[in-house]
């Protein structure tokens, strides 16, 4: 992919600042969240593709989405990763709710955006089941072949799966999901990248050895990671660690801070240090997630906090951040 170098003096500048906070004996949210670490000069930045965003079943909602894709497109998100359970798109073997994803994922295609679409969530005649049982793999094959062909001009980008070490998604083990992987890269390559399903932040090296001794890289177009951790030191040490082992380019599907456990200008020096970090590192990085609130989103990872009862939408400090991240590479 065609780079673009600029200086990455954002992300440098803050977590030196971070330090000195610390080393003069305040104890803020952002000294217990960066630590101190300085990170890289100089970095280069992708062409406007590397930013993207998780919107889940947004499109979807057709009282709010009118409001919110006017922020998205003004952040410079270019990605939207979509998630529709497979459960909900095929109810029955063969019978698929086409209504269900088209107009919204035309949506996203009329105004600008690229989609990446998550396959998961296995119905009950496909499996044991649960939404994380280990799917048939001739009921996937159908359900990819019907993906295919009916939505291979709105969605750019395929992930097979989702956070694999986990049981709430995957019941199977790394040698099981490269079988899923496998199944679904024979019938989607060559319509648009097949990305392999992000390990989640709990994923261990052993983890991802495992799938990569599997055939990891033979069966997807771009690996994937969701490097989920406190301090950009510590995501960009793991994703060093990941890079180290495969060949492939490297997607971050997700990647977020909550500011649960710290505050909203925390989660804002996060996205303003990482974003840069990270562009010499990774082709494609989608920030978890667009927005928060009350009826809304249970966890508070968002750019954008949504009141449901007014209809109000507030821009924090996230979103202005990764905002201003975009707007300068854009102009690099």
């Amino acid at each position: 992919m065609k780079r673009r170098s600029c200086l990455a003096a954002v992300g440098s500048s803050l977590l030196g600042a971070c330090a000195a906070s610390t080393s003069s004996g305040e104890e803020n949210s952002s000294s217990l969240l960066f630590g101190g670490w300085k990170g890289s000069q100089t970095a280069e930045v992708m062409v406007p593709e590397y930013l993207g965003l998780n919107v889940g079943n947004e499109l979807n909602w057709t009282n709010w989405r009118g409001k919110l894709i006017p922020y998205y497109r003004n952040a410079g998100v270019r990605w939207l990763r979509v998630w529709y359970n497979w459960e909900t798109v095929e109810t029955e073997p063969g019978q698929y709710d086409r209504d269900y994803l088209l107009p919204a994922l035309n949506l996203a295609k009329m105004n600008g955006f690229r989609v990446c679409f998550v396959i998961w969530g296995t119905p009950p005649f496909a499996g044991s089941g649960g939404l994380n049982a280990v799917p048939d793999q001739q009921a996937l094959r159908n359900y990819c072949l019907w993906l295919r062909s009916t939505l291979n001009s709105v969605v750019d980008a395929w992930e097979v799966w989702n956070e694999t070490n986990l049981d709430k998604y995957y019941l199977g083990s790394p040698e099981e999901y490269i079988q899923t992987l496998a199944t679904a890269y024979e019938v989607l390559a060559g319509e648009g990248p097949v990305v392999a399903a992000g390990t989640s932040g709990a994923a261990q090296p052993a983890y991802w050895q495992a799938m990569i001794d599997a055939g990891l890289e033979q069966h997807c177009d771009r690996v994937n990671m969701h490097p989920y951790r406190d301090r950009p030191d510590q995501v960009v040490a793991l994703v060093d660690d990941f890079l180290s082992r495969v060949e492939k380019p490297l997607w971050i599907t997700e990647l977020g801070l909550s500011s649960d456990k710290y505050d909203e200008q925390a989660k804002a020096e996060f996205v303003e240090a990482l974003l840069p970090l990270l562009s010499d590192r990774v082709e494609t990085l989608m920030w978890y997630r667009s927005i928060q609130g009350e009826g809304m989103h249970p966890l508070r990872y968002g750019l954008l906090d949504v009141d449901k009862p007014t209809g109000q939408i507030d821009q924090l400090p996230a979103y202005q951040a990764y905002q201003s991240f975009a707007r300068k590479y854009q102009e690099a």
